[in-house]
């Protein structure tokens, strides 16, 4: 039986709403030498590699400080607010580690309609900006203004960036949804992990 180390919020749920994909022509270099960065360049050069090509490509991207050491969080983690959550700590670590804040966690939650989608000329900050490659999931990020984003890259570093300003693995395709407040992204990872066996004390009350 699991207890929440900290007070419940409510979570926001609703039906998704129809499918809004969002295609726009980007620069396609740029996208794949981001990729080629995040992908095979070791972490700690990606920074210089990233700020080489601002003359080549007069990208914006800029790194960010981020809530805590790179290998302790994953994009979803991070635009879910649960970095270093100790409920949401106790859950991922758990046995295998196989319950976690993942692609696994992001399908659930849009399979399941627990997220509430909104227009794309409707984004506020500290909304979900949601990466897609032919209706899959790839990528996520929190809206820091109308058209910049807050992402951690993979296993790499927390950037804020333009919209497409992203590896071009993370798709062609966007959604937003309303961004998680209070304890609403650790209501929702709750709800995953109760899908995938656990229990949670009170849950019934």
């Amino acid at each position: 039986m699991w207890r929440r180390a900290r007070g419940r919020g409510q979570a926001r749920v609703s039906q998704v709403t129809p499918v809004v994909r969002h295609r726009r022509s980007v620069d396609a270099n740029l996208r794949k030498r981001l990729m080629d960065i995040t992908e095979t360049a070791d972490l700690t050069d990606h920074p210089a590699l990233i700020e080489e090509m601002r003359t080549q490509f007069c990208h914006t991207i800029a790194r960010r400080q981020g809530p805590a050491a790179v290998d302790r969080y994953t994009c979803a983690v991070y635009a879910f607010d649960l970095v270093e959550d100790p409920t949401y700590v106790s859950i991922a670590t758990f046995g295998l580690g196989r319950t976690y804040a993942g692609a696994e966690f992001v399908e659930f939650l849009l399979e399941n309609g627990l997220l509430t989608e909104r227009p794309l000329e409707g984004g506020v900050e500290g909304d979900l900006v949601m990466y897609l490659d032919d209706g899959r999931f790839r990528h996520v990020g929190k809206l820091h203004t109308p058209n910049r984003v807050v992402s951690k890259w993979g296993t790499g570093h927390l950037w804020e960036h333009e919209l497409w300003e992203v590896p071009l693995n993370y798709g062609n395709e966007l959604r937003f949804f309303e961004g998680p407040v209070d304890d609403a992204g650790l209501d929702l990872f709750i709800k995953f992990a109760e899908s995938k066996g656990f229990l949670f004390a009170g849950n019934d009350a």
